[in-house]
């Protein structure tokens, strides 16, 4: 499978980024990159994909989720480097656009 131009300018705007003819070609040769690896991948025996599964459920042990009160809400707003106004972080417009 290959994105043409339209596919990459129709999923640009769907992600509301604005580019120019040459970020097209650029994000186009990008990502008809990514689509070519993942063709490749899906090619690959389901026997191979178990293999790769069995060794990955011994590797991955999630931790446990603990509640931390040991901070306090001043110390963490300390450490932020932008400017506190009423104990809270201003931050600067999101500047979104339509």
């Amino acid at each position: 499978m290959s994105l043409i131009q339209e596919e990459v300018t129709h999923i640009a705007r769907l992600a509301k980024l604005h580019l120019t003819d040459s970020d097209v070609e650029h994000y186009q040769k990008d990502l008809n990159s990514i689509v070519g690896y993942i063709d490749i991948l899906s090619d690959v025996p389901d026997s191979e994909l178990q293999k790769v599964q069995g060794n990955t459920l011994h590797a991955l042990i999630p931790r446990l989720d603990e509640e931390h009160r040991d901070i306090s809400r001043e110390a963490l707003l300390e450490c932020s480097p932008q400017k506190i106004i009423h104990h809270q972080i201003a931050v600067d417009s999101l500047g979104i656009r339509s």
